[in-house]
C-alpha cells in the first residue's frame, strides 16, 4: 500500500491488517448504509498492471479473453487470463487512462499474472509497470452515491464499464443493484475526493464492499482459485467479460469448445448460510444427495449480518438444482442459493 495513503487511511482511524482495511473505527452498520445513503471503501486489495507502448493493443488482444479493441477512454470491460487449458489465471477490471491500459486485479494474484505476461512480451513494444502504488483506487457506492457525485463531477459513467476522466481521477461505473463507483487516481487527488464525499458518507472496510461485489454476483480470482475455473463456469459469458469473436488467446481452443459444442455442467451460483467461520475461496461444497462427494467450491465469501454469510461458489448445476448442500465442515452449515442478479442468457 502507497505509505502516503496509508498514513492518510490511519488518519481516518483506518484498522489496516495484511494492507487492506479491515473496518474504519468510528464506523456504524457499513452494510445498510450503502443502501440508505452513501458508503466510501478504500481498495487497496486490488492492484493495478499499467500496460504502455506500441504494440500495447495487439498485445492485450492475444492474451486475454475479452475483446480489447472495444476498450476506449470512455469504455472500459471484464477480462481474464487463462493458461493453455483454458483455466483462469487472473480476472480483470480493464480501462484506458492516459492512453495507457490498466489492468485491476487482486493485489495477491499480481505478481504470479504480470510474471507470465511478461515472458509474452518478446519483441513487442510493450511495456508492464506495477502501477498499483502510482495510483490509488477507492470504491464509492450507495443509493445516494449518483446525487453526491454529480455535484463533484461535470459528467458521470451512468452505466456499467462506462468510464470518464476528470480532475486527474478516473471513475467507473459498476455492476450492481446499487450504484457503484471506482475511483483510480494519483493519491492527493483520491485524497481531496475523499474529504468532499466524507462528510456525508459512512467509510466501509474491505468485507463490506466484498459483499456489494458479490450481491452483484460478479466472480474475483483470488490466490486460491487460480487454474480453478474456466470462463463459463464462473458466468463470464453473462457479465460481458468473453467474447467469442476476437480471435486467438491462451485457452482459446477450450472455451470455444464448450460455447459451440458442449454442454455446461458446472455454473456460478450465489447464496447464503450461518456459520462460525468464513469459508475459504476453494473450500468444498457437498450434497446430502451424492454421499458426501464434492458438487462444487467457494469463489468467494464475505460476512453479512451476524454470523450470517454471503458467497459466491461454482457447483455442478445438476447437482445444485436438487438442494441439500452443506459446507465441506464438522458441523455441516447448510447452504441456501438464491437468484443471479443477471440472465446467463446475455
Amino acid at each position: 500500500m502507497n505509505k502516503e495513503w496509508q498514513d492518510f487511511l490511519l488518519t481516518n482511524s483506518a484498522n489496516i491488517q495484511n494492507n487492506y482495511v479491515k473496518d474504519f473505527a468510528l464506523s456504524i452498520d457499513e452494510e445498510q448504509s450503502a443502501y440508505s445513503g452513501l458508503v466510501i471503501a478504500d481498495l487497496s486489495q486490488y492492484a493495478l498492471i499499467e500496460i504502455s507502448g506500441d504494440d500495447a493493443t495487439d498485445f492485450l488482444q492475444g492474451q486475454l479473453t475479452n475483446d480489447i479493441k472495444l476498450v476506449t477512454d470512455n469504455l472500459g470491460q471484464l477480462s481474464a487470463y487463462c493458461n493453455p487449458k483454458g483455466r483462469i489465471l487472473a480476472n480483470f477490471r480493464v480501462f484506458k487512462r492516459h492512453g495507457h491500459y490498466f489492468l485491476r486485479l487482486r493485489a495477491d494474484t499480481l505478481e504470479a499474472t504480470l510474471k507470465r505476461l511478461r515472458m509474452f512480451v518478446m519483441r513487442s513494444k510493450v511495456e508492464l509497470t506495477d502501477s498499483s502504488d502510482a495510483l490509488v483506487r477507492i470504491g464509492i457506492a450507495g443509493s445516494d452515491a449518483t446525487n453526491k457525485l454529480s455535484a463533484l463531477f461535470e459528467k458521470l459513467p451512468n452505466n456499467v464499464d462506462e468510464v470518464i476522466s476528470e480532475n486527474n481521477i478516473t471513475l467507473i461505473r459498476l455492476h450492481g443493484d446499487l450504484p457503484r463507483y471506482e475511483a483510480h487516481g494519483p493519491v492527493e487527488e483520491i485524497q481531496d475526493l475523499w474529504q468532499q464525499l466524507k462528510t456525508d458518507a459512512t467509510l466501509i472496510g474491505e468485507n463490506s464492499w466484498n459483499i456489494l461485489t458479490i450481491r452483484a454476483a460478479i466472480p474475483e480470482i483470488v490466490a486460491e482459485t487460480v487454474e480453478a475455473f474456466v470462463p463459463q463456469m464462473v458466468n463470464l459469458q453473462a457479465i460481458n467479460s468473453l467474447s467469442f469473436t476476437k480471435g486467438c488467446y491462451p485457452g482459446q481452443e477450450v472455451v470455444a469448445r464448450m460455447h459451440y459444442l458442449g454442454k455446461l455442467k458446472r455454473r456460478l451460483f450465489n447464496g447464503s448460510l450461518e456459520n462460525e467461520t468464513l469459508p475459504a475461496p476453494g473450500q468444498a461444497i457437498l450434497s446430502e444427495h451424492e454421499d458426501e462427494q464434492k458438487i462444487g467450491q467457494i469463489v468467494t465469501a464475505s460476512w453479512s449480518k451476524g454470523k450470517k454469510i454471503e458467497f459466491l461458489a461454482v457447483l455442478q448445476i445438476e447437482k445444485a438444482e436438487k438442494g441439500g448442500l452443506y459446507l465441506d465442515e464438522s458441523n455441516k452449515p447448510a447452504l441456501q442459493l438464491a437468484e443471479l442478479p443477471y440472465s446467463l442468457e446475455n
